[in-house]
């Protein structure tokens, strides 16, 4: 035998690491790809969350440090108005603002819309500071912009625009032309 050649077959089959972990270290591996994951989710949600506040509190910062002259103003959306309990006529109103150091409300956007919502009596009219002008067909707000806000409005287009009807009354959400010279309660904002 001490001359004899023994062969023998070595057969080498190649694994991944983890075939030739145990059973409990795969789990391990498989649980930490979850785990992982759902981390990396809730990162981005929180990221998003605090994004959002910054912006609404940004957005807001005005209505936080602003304060109105008088408890009798109100505070909405950054701006103060002012809501008259008696009826003035459209020019008398104005004067009323004026004198304030304001004007009629001018609703831009659904921040001065939500503020009718909130604070206007149901069945009452008020003036605002919108009219057409003796020289043309548009309506114009006091400080010279255009009306262009129909999608928040409705406009009652069963009152006939006449010579005399050259201001406008809101109730709820309805705009109607009026005669100036009627007695309205009226609202200034700052």
């Amino acid at each position: 035998m001490a001359g004899d050649i023994v062969y023998a077959d070595i057969k080498t089959v190649r694994t991944s690491p983890l075939e030739h972990s145990s059973p409990l270290s795969r789990s391990d591996s498989h649980h930490h790809g979850i785990f992982m994951k759902v981390g990396s989710v809730m990162i981005i949600i929180l990221l998003v969350i605090v994004i959002i506040l910054s912006i609404l509190v940004s957005s807001n910062s005005s209505t936080v440090h602003k304060s109105c002259p008088t408890k009798d103003w109100k505070l909405h959306g950054g701006n103060c108005y002012w809501v008259a309990e008696t009826k003035k006529s459209w020019r008398e109103s104005q004067n009323e603002c004026a004198m304030k150091n304001s004007h009629l409300i001018v609703i831009q956007d659904f921040t001065d819309m939500s503020f009718l919502w909130l604070y206007q009596k149901s069945s009452a009219f008020y003036w605002i500071g919108l009219t057409v002008p003796p020289e043309g067909e548009s309506w114009t707000w006091v400080d010279n912009s255009s009306f262009n806000l129909s999608h928040l409005f409705s406009i009652n287009k069963n009152e006939p625009q006449t010579r005399s009807k050259k201001c406008a009354e809101v109730s709820g959400n309805i705009i109607t032309v009026q005669n100036c010279k009627h007695y309205n309660q009226w609202i200034c904002e700052l």
